[in-house]
C-alpha cells in the first residue's frame, strides 16, 4: 500500500511540476514535447532519488538503467491519469467542457 502510496505522489507531484513549467515558458510548446520533456524529468527524479517503481512493488527488469526510465514513463502516464480522471469527476453533466471556448453570437441589425 505504501509503494502506491509513493507512486501516485511522486506522480502527482510531477504533474504539478510540469503545469509550473507550462506556466512559465512564454511560447506554445506542442504536447508531444511537453510529454518527453515530463518523461526526462521523471526519469531525472528518479535517478536522483534512487527509486523504482518497479523494485517498490517487487518487480525485476532486465538491466538496471531500465529502472529509471520506465519508473519516468509510468510516472508520467500515472499523473496524466489521475489528473483526467479528477478533471471527468469534476465535470459537471450538461455543461460544456471547460477547454471549449464559448461562441460569440453576432446579432444581425
Amino acid at each position: 500500500m505504501y509503494a502506491f502510496v509513493v507512486f501516485l505522489g511522486l506522480a502527482l507531484g510531477l504533474t504539478v511540476v510540469m503545469q509550473v513549467v507550462e506556466e512559465l515558458v512564454p511560447l506554445k510548446v506542442p504536447a508531444a514535447l511537453t510529454r518527453t520533456i515530463a518523461v526526462a524529468l521523471a526519469a531525472g527524479f528518479a535517478w536522483a532519488l534512487d527509486y523504482s517503481v518497479f523494485t517498490a512493488f517487487g518487480q525485476s527488469l532486465r538491466e538496471q538503467w531500465m529502472h529509471p526510465v520506465a519508473t519516468g514513463l509510468v510516472l508520467v502516464g500515472g499523473g496524466e491519469f489521475v489528473r483526467s480522471v479528477v478533471h471527468v469527476l469534476g465535470h459537471r453533466a450538461g455543461e460544456p467542457p471547460v477547454e471549449v471556448a464559448p461562441v460569440s453570437r453576432v446579432r444581425a441589425a
